[in-house]
């Protein structure tokens, strides 16, 4: 990018911005000597992170250095204020600017929705603000989300609006954010000859238009007396040398979130092939910039004192990771068998799957010790939420997962809400009964689909084939300490067992038929199938569909799910969407 700025003889260190405020300031002058009126020009700077506070402060300084003519305020907003993006404000505090006002605006989850809202809490807050500062003029940079929240405020408030770096055309969404700002303000200042005629083409009075230059050329005067490998050794050690060493930066594309972990391991894999010391910075909270960071897994002890013991203690280590990636925590999710009270934080009743889990309170004692907000729901329904959040059910009003795992679980989303029922037992999608005289069920009863198709039901069935050396084809072999499971079964299928092959067709007709009845009954818009087993029945519970199924539901999508551990993940859903939207 070009940048048009210039030098004052006197004033070496002085970049554009700070010279034009000071020639704004001598204009001012005149006109308050000819009018006779001593009134400051009170200007409102907003700031909402510190990629835009770099190239605000220059202007800011120009302001500062005129105190005769200018008033300035300072609000600070966005992300600047959230510990995990390092409490940025503290840069304007150390350059010794009185911050005026600090608005908590950000909603946490980093995904569309979030950008969304903290659009809308700003909103919400900055009318007050305004009507108590009462701008002459708003000084706003950019294309940030939160930057058009302050020009929206603005503009309805009839305060004029002073646009930095208007003009520029970078692609995504940025392009229409900036866009849409340049079209509320009043007053541009851009970059580059291009932006210029950009903003011109936008039909932006040429009066208006001051083109000065990149506000970061300002920054680059003053830096070249700065000893910059002092901050790089404190990072990368004290035996880095200069130009050997790399300093990477990527943001998540928001217009296309889905692939934006794909292009962070591809982006880290090319960094690793430089062999070479790596300061990575943190991107903005942006959509796109959420993942799993560690993953615990222990078996599950037997009884109840063991197993919440185990809870503790991994939730104890995971919070001791958190600080060392300098993670904040929010709070606790919990994914679990049986039939919850998500109010209560407990687990009212389970199967037989898990022992000693019945009138379990789960929320008391994590929140005692860990002094964090605790959340607790059915594996099932943590599922759904995953699936609204992150997976195939984002952005549907109704829409129904069912998890095949060990046992068989779900979760019923209905018009964007997660559905508990009355007692706190809807979407036992496992236990609707499809057969009168099936199988015996853990739930005591019997002909659940969970008694046909879930991974202990088919270790049922496996295990019944191997004591009659039926099991083991051609290609295939059980170690003798090792128990015959599902997957077993599964492979035996795979390669011509006859056997194998009908009870899975079984087990996948169950599934569909309960499938076919939850179409019947809630008439979903898509049934999302998720877990081990999931893509081994999706074809045979299609099939069924077709035949069993009234046509009005037939063309009711099914797909398998593409979350890895879409209940952990739902988990951590409760704890985005309880802390940071529904209270706020």
């Amino acid at each position: 990018m070009e940048t048009y700025g210039y030098l004052h003889r006197e004033s070496c260190f002085q970049g554009p911005h700070e010279l034009y405020f000071k020639n704004l300031s001598k204009r001012n002058k005149q006109i308050m000597e000819k009018n006779g009126n001593n009134r400051k020009l009170r200007v409102c700077v907003a700031t909402c992170n510190r990629a835009d506070y770099s190239k605000l402060a220059p202007i800011m300084f120009g302001i500062k250095t005129e105190p005769e003519f200018f008033e300035l305020d300072v609000v600070v907003l966005g992300s600047h204020l959230i510990d995990d993006y390092g409490n940025t404000y503290r840069m304007i505090e150390q350059d010794d600017f009185d911050i005026n006002t600090r608005l908590h605006t950000i909603v946490r989850g980093e995904d569309e929705a979030a950008m969304v809202e903290s659009v809308g809490l700003a909103l919400v807050k900055l009318p007050d603000v305004l009507n108590r500062l009462k701008p002459d003029i708003m000084i706003v940079h950019g294309d940030r989300f939160d930057a058009l929240a302050l020009a929206t405020s603005a503009a309805l408030m009839n305060i004029r609006i002073l646009h930095i770096e208007g003009g520029e055309v970078s692609g995504t969404i940025d392009d229409s954010i900036r866009h849409a700002i340049t079209k509320l303000a009043h007053y541009h200042v851009c970059c580059t000859r291009s932006a210029e005629q950009h903003l011109i083409s936008m039909c932006e009075d040429h009066d208006r238009i001051l083109l000065a230059g990149c506000p970061s050329y300002d920054k680059l005067l003053s830096a070249k007396n700065k000893d910059y490998m002092s901050i790089i050794r404190m990072w990368l050690g004290d035996d880095v040398k200069s130009k050997d060493y790399i300093v990477a930066l990527q943001h998540p594309v928001t217009t296309d979130i889905k692939h934006s972990i794909k292009m962070f391991e591809l982006t880290l894999d090319a960094l690793i092939s430089f062999n070479k010391r790596t300061l990575v910075l943190f991107p903005n909270i942006d959509a796109g910039n959420g993942e799993i960071v560690k993953k615990y897994t222990q078996f599950n002890p037997k009884t109840y004192e063991e197993r919440i013991n185990l809870i503790l203690q991994m939730c104890v280590e995971a919070a001791a990771e958190a600080v060392k990636l300098n993670c904040r925590i929010l709070g606790v999710g919990i994914s679990t068998g049986g039939r919850v009270n998500p109010r209560e934080g407990i687990v009212l009743h389970s199967t037989k799957l898990i022992q000693e889990w019945n009138s379990v309170d789960l929320r008391t004692p994590l929140s005692d010790t860990l002094h964090l907000p605790v959340w607790v729901d059915n594996d099932g329904n943590c599922a759904a939420l995953a699936e609204r959040k992150f997976g195939q059910g984002k952005g549907l009003e109704n829409f129904v997962t069912l998890i095949t795992g060990t046992g068989i679980g779900g979760g019923i989303i209905h018009q964007h809400e997660l559905i508990h029922g009355s007692s706190f037992c809807a979407a036992e999608l496992g236990h609707l009964v499809v057969s009168l005289d099936g199988p015996d069920c853990s739930c005591g009863s019997h002909g659940c689909i969970e008694a046909y198709a879930s991974g202990m039901a088919l270790q049922r069935e496996a295990k019944k084939l191997h004591d009659e050396d039926l099991l083991l084809v051609e290609g295939m072999s059980v170690p003798k300490d090792e128990a015959v499971g599902a997957l077993h079964l599964i492979q035996a299928a795979k390669l011509g067992n006859a056997k194998a092959q009908s009870i899975l067709r079984t087990a996948g007709t169950a599934l569909g038929l309960g499938v076919v009845n939850i179409l019947h009954t809630m008439n979903p818009s898509l049934v999302i199938l998720s877990g081990v087993l999931a893509s081994h029945y999706i074809h045979i519970v299609k099939d069924v569909i077709r035949q069993q199924a009234l046509s009005s539901v037939q063309d009711v999508d099914v797909v398998v799910s593409d979350l890895v551990d879409p209940a952990l993940l739902g988990a951590a859903s409760m704890v985005l969407d309880y802390t940071t939207r529904r209270i706020y």
